[in-house]
């Protein structure tokens, strides 16, 4: 019986396998830099829209109750009597909506049980939206209550 001596090396067999799997490896590696990339982008995004919500939320607090930013009449508002504000690229608009509790609407607007009672009177709830892109249109909303201050 006659064996071989010469078994130094690899085989191409072994060699298109190892490839084959270095291959495999290295796709996984790509694609996971990929989806960290775009989760990378999605959070910058949002924390732009976040943060244009927040200043326009303060600056809606801030203003007086009856102001014309915060009047019914003029719905949907929008963030252009703002004249010093430029909204980043993303964002394609922000606008809010403002609604007055009355206690004459038959509403239970505090959500207390009783419909039109005093406690009702002298309070906007405001919608705000800010719109912006990321791969596909979005919109983060802020709700918050406006009272006027005696």
């Amino acid at each position: 019986m006659m064996t071989l001596k010469n078994d130094k090396g690899f085989t191409l067999i072994e060699a298109l396998i190892t490839m084959l799997v270095l291959t495999v490896g290295i796709s996984a590696l790509y694609a996971m830099q990929v989806g960290s990339t775009r989760g990378n982008t999605t959070a910058n995004t949002l924390t732009v829209a976040g943060t244009v919500s927040g200043d326009i939320f303060e600056r809606l607090i801030d203003l007086p109750y009856d102001d014309d930013a915060l009047n019914p009449a003029g719905n949907p508002h929008d963030s252009g009597i703002f004249a010093d504000l430029t909204l980043p690229p993303n964002i394609t608009s922000v606008s809010w909506t403002v609604t007055e509790w009355t206690n004459t609407d038959g509403i239970d607007n505090d959500g207390d049980g009783d419909t039109d009672e005093a406690d009702e009177l002298d309070i906007k709830e405001v919608v705000l939206d800010v719109n912006y892109r990321d791969r596909t249109a979005k919109t983060l909303t802020i709700n918050f209550y406006k009272s006027e201050m005696l």
